[in-house]
């Protein structure tokens, strides 16, 4: 009697293969919004694109978070059609963005492993962290359509790989959740070493959310009073012997006069931003049903103050309407409830601080503001999937090995 061996499909390992590698490209160069084709369609969409479409089967298995998301669609679309002040450009964002990254983008990066994921996250933010640093001290140019502010001296606020300087500190406060997930004690420390100053080269306000991110590390350091001894030594010894030293004496004086600066502006940034938060406020009450759409909603706000709404979740509100806006927050409440669920504290913290963080910032039609959303979806969804095949295998009286999504660091 013959045995017929079956040999793995050359073409359906190829095309894995090839899914994984566009996911890893899509999740390294999300953050990176600077590098777009002139609009808010980037490079890493192009990834992102392909491997989603790479991993079609997960297309349809529908998970819980995704179902407001979805029911939110046709909202967002109506608001922007009847919004006569969009274009089909502005049609297509929002098609794009709330029809298909949020909803299902998650499904990219869910074959890439939970470790794989925190790695690649991290990597990126250190990546973003340095070229801020760099485009902080003068030795880095803008890219493309960023918008660096320079005051005048030898230190400008960095945009890192980001558009604007408070977008590079929304992408870098969440990643400092994850890096307790990281092994080895001296690549956490690191990895922190380099977000910090990269953080503090964008000298925006928003950096207090950073500050959760940095005592959740120290908390979770087998050597916390250690680090934090360190951490206190470091800070002191750049702002005490950089005068001593050629070079980081007027580094430090030039980077202390743009905070002063910019603390000298807080009062009449606050009155501004409060002025904004009450006008939204106003036409909110006319978007019970429908909003203005992306544009609309700029040409109302902007009318009365020449600026825009910096409050992510007015934002959506104005743009898609009442109920769209509820469906979209429940979507992404789902996910957070649904890694604390499943024990994954430090992602669940990484999205939560990336909500946080979107309290201060103006809700755009670009992919990276929704990557943390995408990422805890992704994780979700694997620990959903393995707690179901643990259930059953229990169910049939089977062992069965559960992967380790939640690991520790080494101590």
């Amino acid at each position: 009697m013959s045995h017929v061996h079956s040999i793995p499909s050359v073409s359906s390992a190829s095309t894995g293969n090839l899914q994984t590698a566009c996911a890893v490209t899509a999740l390294y160069l999300l953050p990176f919004p600077a590098l777009n084709f002139g609009v808010s369609f980037t490079l890493a969409d192009v990834f992102l694109v392909t491997a989603v479409l790479l991993n079609a089967p997960q297309l349809v298995r529908l998970q819980p978070f995704q179902v407001p998301c979805l029911l939110a669609v046709p909202l967002f679309v109506a608001s922007t059609l009847f919004d006569p002040d969009s274009s089909l450009v502005e049609l297509v964002q929002v098609v794009y963005i709330w029809g298909f990254v949020v909803p299902f983008g998650w499904v990219a990066f869910v074959g890439l492993g939970m470790r794989r994921i925190v790695l690649i996250v991290l990597a990126s933010a250190v990546t973003n962290a340095v070229v801020a640093i760099g485009q902080g001290i003068g030795y880095l140019p803008e890219l493309g359509n960023q918008h660096i502010i320079n005051f005048g001296g030898s230190f400008s606020r960095a945009a890192g790989l980001s558009l604007k300087c408070n977008s590079l500190v929304m992408g870098l406060t969440p990643c400092l959740m994850l890096i307790p997930l990281l092994l080895r004690g001296r690549t956490r420390l690191v990895v922190l070493l380099v977000l910090i100053p990269g953080l503090l080269a964008a000298v925006s306000k928003s950096v207090v959310f950073a500050v959760p991110g940095v005592l959740w590390y120290v908390w979770h350091e087998p050597r916390r009073r250690g680090v934090a001894a360190f951490l206190c030594v470091l800070a002191l010894a750049w702002v005490v012997q950089g005068e001593g030293i050629t070079g980081v004496g007027d580094l430090w004086h030039h980077f202390s006069d743009v905070v002063t600066r910019r603390l000298d502006r807080i009062d009449n940034s606050v009155e501004e931003r409060i002025e904004l938060i009450r006008i939204s406020l106003d036409h909110a009450a006319d978007a019970l049903i429908l909003g203005f759409g992306p544009a609309g909603t700029h040409v109302r706000v902007s009318a009365m103050t020449n600026n825009t709404v910096h409050v992510y979740y007015l934002g959506v509100l104005l743009t898609g309407g009442l109920p769209a806006a509820l469906l979209s927050f429940t979507g992404m409440g789902l996910i957070v409830t649904g890694l604390w669920k499943h024990r994954q504290r430090h992602v669940c913290l990484y999205v939560v601080s990336h909500l946080l963080a979107l309290s201060v910032m103006t809700a755009l039609l670009v992919s990276f503001q929704v990557l943390p959303f995408v990422v805890g979806g992704a994780i979700l969804a694997q620990v959903s999937a393995s707690t179901v095949a643990s259930r059953e295998s229990e169910r049939r009286g089977l062992s069965f090995s559960s992967p380790n999504y939640a690991w520790t660091p080494s101590r």
